[in-house]
């Protein structure tokens, strides 16, 4: 996981570093986030976050380094887990996918599917979105649903 890592400021870095030698290595983490302002640092997995263009989250550990607080979250068993928007912003600029990604979310934003963000932060509120919009996904593509019954 280190060399995802050189990329980042030298302070955010050992801020980084910190986090995973008190922690040890945490098991199938794609996505770091370093909350600067707070103190905390967490460690998300999302599975299939090159395959399905909104992936399900499916762990979630954060420690609070002011407090040494410790919160952790399994979806595995979740029938309606957290998903993730607006991929490409996760991705340095030279990844081969973040072009991929940036284009659905651009076509999302162009049909207004992305301003409820109360209501599609997990699988369920997002397909009703979509649904309601009249659209799917197939594979990181925007589509018409077909109207015929």
């Amino acid at each position: 996981m280190v060399e995802r890592f050189e990329s980042l400021e030298p302070l955010l870095r050992v801020y980084e570093g910190c986090a995973r030698t008190y922690l040890g290595e945490i098991e199938d983490t794609n996505l770091v986030k370093l909350h600067r302002v707070s103190g905390k640092v967490a460690y998300l997995s999302y599975p299939d976050f090159e395959t399905d263009p909104h992936p399900a989250l499916l762990r979630s550990v954060k420690l609070n380094w002011r407090t040494r607080e410790l919160d952790c979250w399994d979806y595995l068993s979740s029938d309606n887990p957290p998903i993730l928007h607006r991929k490409e912003t996760f991705l340095p600029a030279e990844h081969p996918l973040r072009e991929k990604f940036a284009r659905l979310t651009r076509r999302e934003e162009q049909h207004g599917l992305l301003e409820e963000t109360a209501t599609i932060g997990t699988r369920n509120g997002w397909n009703a979105r979509l649904a309601a919009c009249g659209f799917q996904l197939r594979g990181h593509r925007l589509v018409r649903r077909s109207t015929k019954t």
